[in-house]
């Protein structure tokens, strides 16, 4: 069935592929930066990156921003245990390049996702040889998971992501999926219930190992932006979601003139989009990219990398992808400003993160919120309330302690391995 399974996937690849091409191709107009790497995504190297790379570094894949957060995480715990250790890790979007590519050294080398077609991916594992393939969260590739299968490299999946929505979606397709994730050596979990999740879809129970989530292990510390001043940051922010903050950040400064308002969208192409849309509600917004600060005139920021360093100097986090007026939802990641020090508001829609969201909520550490005025309402009580900001805080702590050390837990899953297959 595993080849069957494989053989569907490569007949479907190509039509799907070509279908998505035109979205592709759009996306790279209007973000940019797609091109940067271009070879890259069809499995080219040149000489110099090639004989750089060499074989035998731990190949990490990582989609996106989020994940390649994780992934750098546990790259370093791993490194700092094993300093022998070097890593190759992939990811899809321009902005998972850009984050990697500040964080590239000797040991770790920064790489464009390439498109997983039967040629291209046997072709490129049998140049590198990576001592293991890992991946993060969700994003299986079936071809290059079997080329290192065929040479006998393991392959795990780390803090494995399992919504509804692909849980629904994997049960429809489990005579197909169930063969895929099977064959891999190791699958980490976040949440004790997601190993009966799991094997309800036919996962073999002896693959996975609860280790908590690594997106949830507290870093040793945050760099700050010491903004210094009452601020609301609006983080993550998908279309629709920066006019409801921003109608909320109105009806705040009539009575904290003092207040400031700093909006990081998800995907800053947008920038003058969302320029246009608080022109319309009356407001002036200065970008980061150049030079604005935090003033009476909301902030965009619109940098790479920087979105973290700005969580211990904000009073209030709003954290997007979450309201119901937005164009995506889901939620992104509330943990980051908790653990910068910041109590969070979310939407109700936060799918991508729940159990987790609501044990926040219930636990007080978070508040959801619906509308710009619900908004206003509530920050306007934590902006008053030092007392109650930290007591939000500290009840994150506690929900969270059952993840700290999930990078360390992961790294000695990944050395067993390791072990094992030399």
């Amino acid at each position: 069935m595993r080849r069957i399974s494989l053989a569907l996937y490569n007949v479907l690849f190509l039509p799907v592929l070509l279908i998505l091409l035109p979205g592709y191709l759009l996306r790279i107009r209007k973000r940019g930066g797609y091109g940067n790497k271009a070879l890259q995504r069809l499995g080219i190297l040149d000489a110099e990156t090639t004989q750089r790379i060499g074989q035998g570094r731990i190949w990490i894949h990582a989609v996106s921003v989020g994940e390649a957060g994780i992934a750098l995480k546990f790259a370093g715990e791993f490194h700092r245990r094993n300093p022998s250790a070097r890593f190759l890790i992939s990811t899809t979007t321009s902005t998972g390049v850009n984050i990697l590519e500040k964080s590239a050294s000797e040991w770790l080398e920064p790489m464009a996702n390439p498109i997983d077609f039967p040629i291209i991916t046997s072709r490129l594992i049998r140049k590198l040889r990576p001592a293991a393939l890992l991946m993060v969260e969700a994003d299986l590739w079936p071809n290059r998971i079997a080329a290192c299968k065929s040479l006998g490299i393991p392959v795990a999946l780390l803090n494995a992501r399992l919504s509804e929505r692909s849980q629904n979606r994997f049960r429809l397709s489990r005579t197909f999926t169930a063969p895929l994730f099977n064959q891999l050596d190791l699958i980490t979990l976040t949440e004790p219930e997601d190993e009966a999740r799991w094997i309800s879809l036919g996962i073999h129970p002896e693959l996975l190992h609860l280790t908590g989530n690594i997106k949830h292990d507290s870093p040793d510390s945050l760099p700050s932006s010491q903004i210094g001043e009452l601020t609301l940051l609006a983080a993550s922010t998908h279309a629709g979601e920066e006019e409801e903050i921003a109608k909320a950040y109105r009806i705040l400064r009539n009575e904290k003139p003092g207040l400031r308002l700093v909006i990081a969208p998800r995907h800053v192409e947008r920038r003058h989009d969302i320029r246009d849309s608080l022109g319309r509600l009356g407001l002036s917004c200065r970008l980061r990219s150049e030079g604005g600060c935090p003033s009476s005139d909301p902030l965009l920021l619109d940098t790479t990398g920087e979105l973290s360093s700005w969580y211990s100097g904000a009073t209030v986090v709003f954290v997007g992808k979450s309201l119901p007026c937005s164009k995506n939802k889901g939620g992104q990641n509330m943990i980051e400003p908790l653990q910068g020090g910041a109590p969070v508001l979310i939407g109700p829609h936060t799918g991508n993160f729940e159990p987790l969201a609501t044990q926040l909520c219930e636990a007080g550490a978070a508040i959801r919120v619906k509308t710009c005025d619900e908004i206003a309402a509530t920050a306007r009580l934590l902006l008053a309330d030092e007392a109650k900001r930290s007591s939000m805080v500290a009840s994150a702590n506690s929900v969270l302690k059952p993840h700290q050390g999930s990078s360390t837990r992961n790294c000695e899953l990944v050395e067993t391995l390791l072990s094992a297959s030399s």
